[in-house]
């Protein structure tokens, strides 16, 4: 069955050429890679690409993600496709391991693939969870061969910076739904697949580098005025249609932490810097799970989501470094809270246990040693 990658491309030539040579490297030979570059800047368009592999289309327009993908799957010639973003950069291997995955059962329709940060080798995307009013991205922040992550999954939901699926499918259900512009789009395809009886699986074995959020100045930061439509619109049309799959995954986590850390204490001051809503929700999650109590609840919300660095001393008080009771640390992001050297050695924190609202639950002396 003939195959295609296709690539879609905004601006930073380098990036995108870096990108490609990592797939002519890793893909079979006779799998179609097709580039469409969209930019009302000719000069980001403006150059060759030589390889006779390739076929690079320019579109001198900001056509916008889905109207790019939408184009490139009317032009290529392969049944089984493949989409990759220019910020790509995949392992040896990660083909195979998707087609693999997506081979595996005629009841799959899109797979996708293990995204990790560039900068730390962490996972940024490894399918998506849903609560009542949040989306989470499961085991984000653990090292990509964190043993949870070893095993092909279904998931509700995969980012589409890799994402493999088939022409007669997608042409199916009209493709990528052009009113979703910035984000959500690729979720919406999951969910549309969904309805007519289709799965969505992640591949263990597909890894790849995703410089995304790490670099600010990325294509898609350039249009993030249309997040807060594209949010509007997804959460118009599919709200109906998610599943509360939060708590499945916590038990998954609660279940591996407390088989690999059993718990020596039961009773926990919880110290909530989330950012989160519906937090009384996750308080029971977490209580039930861990067959745990809460002496008391200290709620501290953070401003900012998914915040990469809590200052526990500034965010909660130095009272708290010398309280006898265990804590738990309930954060968006159990990465916030490296770099907190002073409450690392000035608290005994052997008992102390870290939730996040991405499902991840740690001992707190792990974070400290950054061995998780």
């Amino acid at each position: 069955m003939k195959q295609s990658i296709i690539i879609t491309y905004h601006k930073n030539k380098d990036m995108l050429l870096f990108c490609l040579n990592r797939l002519l490297k890793t893909v079979p030979e006779d799998v179609e890679i097709f580039i469409i570059g969209n930019n009302v800047n000719h000069t980001e368009l403006d150059f060759e690409i030589s390889n006779s592999r390739c076929r690079y289309h320019k579109v001198y327009q900001n056509i916008q993600y889905p109207k790019a993908l939408n184009l490139s799957v009317e032009e290529c010639t392969g049944e089984i496709i493949t989409f990759i973003d220019a910020d790509i950069f995949v392992w040896d291997g990660w083909y195979q391991a998707l087609l693999k995955t997506f081979s595996s059962s005629d009841k799959i329709g899109v797979t996708g693939a293990k995204l990790i940060n560039p900068l730390n080798n962490r996972i940024i995307d490894f399918g998506i969870m849903y609560s009542k009013f949040n989306a989470a991205h499961t085991m984000m922040g653990l090292l990509y061969d964190h043993p949870l992550a070893i095993s092909d999954r279904q998931v509700q939901a995969v980012c589409s910076a890799i994402m493999m699926t088939t022409k007669t499918l997608y042409q199916k259900i009209g493709g990528m739904d052009e009113d979703i512009p910035y984000s959500y789009t690729d979720c919406d395809y999951c969910f549309r697949l969904r309805d007519i009886g289709y799965e969505t699986w992640v591949s263990a074995g597909a890894i790849a580098y995703h410089k995304g959020g790490t670099d600010p100045n990325n294509s898609k930061s350039n249009f993030s005025y249309y997040r807060l439509d594209a949010k509007g619109m997804y959460g118009m049309k599919d709200y109906a249609k998610i599943i509360y799959d939060n708590v499945a995954w916590f038990k998954v986590s609660a279940d591996y932490f407390l088989k690999t850390y059993p718990l020596v204490v039961h009773k926990y001051l919880m110290l909530d810097f989330t950012t989160l809503y519906d937090r009384n929700s996750f308080y029971t999650i977490i209580k039930e799970l861990l067959f745990i109590q809460f002496l008391d609840i200290v709620e501290r919300p953070n401003s900012i989501r998914d915040n990469e660095h809590i200052v526990l001393y500034n965010d909660s008080s130095f009272e708290f470094i010398d309280l006898v009771t265990p804590i738990i640390y309930f954060v968006d992001t159990f990465i916030a809270l490296f770099d907190n050297e002073l409450w690392f050695h000035m608290r005994d924190i052997q008992y102390d246990l870290v939730v996040d609202r991405h499902g991840n639950i740690l001992p707190l002396s792990l974070i400290a040693k950054r061995k998780c």
